[in-house]
């Protein structure tokens, strides 16, 4: 009987180092995929301040529009060389936590990133002619690329088109 017992211990320890591998296994693969779900969040939280920033530079690309008078104005817009910080609401630079600053300029691919889309003779495919009083109305459209970069270096690209109404004769 005393050779039945052996065997029986040796058997569960056996089976205690065993689930104890197991267990170990188990928790090394939770460990990974916890650190694969931090470095994916990471990578959308770059794109995310990226395209944050580049919606800012659309932003004040169309506040410039705004204060265009003719279509053959070149509105002066932030390069690349010249980048234009992200402003909060208050007017303040927005903190970046001892980061550098998420930028916005005009696409470097585009001579200029504010631009009407009219063609040579002047026509606009998408616009109206109004008319009241004698002074007439002009819906042109605009075309906006902006380049935006997040705290670490990434960059989003985006391309918006905007409607300005330019009132009397200088469109």
């Amino acid at each position: 009987m005393r050779t039945e017992r052996r065997r029986e211990q040796g058997v569960v320890m056996f089976l205690t180092v065993l689930l104890l591998a197991m267990m170990g296994g188990l928790g090394l693969a939770a460990l990974d995929a916890a650190s694969r779900d931090r470095d994916s969040a990471g990578y959308y939280n770059r794109e995310t301040a990226a395209f944050y920033a580049a919606e800012a530079g659309i932003a004040h690309a169309r506040a410039i529009i705004r204060g265009v008078a003719s279509t053959d104005e070149l509105p002066a817009f932030p390069t690349e060389g010249a980048p234009q910080n992200i402003v909060g609401n208050g007017g303040g630079v927005v903190p970046t936590y001892g980061l550098p600053p998420a930028l916005y300029y005009g696409d470097p691919d585009f001579p200029n990133p504010i631009r009407s889309d009219g063609d040579s003779a002047g026509q606009y495919s998408e616009g109206m002619n109004l008319q009241s009083k004698g002074a007439k109305a002009m819906a042109t459209l605009w075309t906006i690329n902006v380049t935006g970069n997040g705290p670490d270096g990434a960059a989003t690209k985006l391309e918006a088109k905007e409607v300005k109404f330019i009132f009397g004769g200088g469109y």
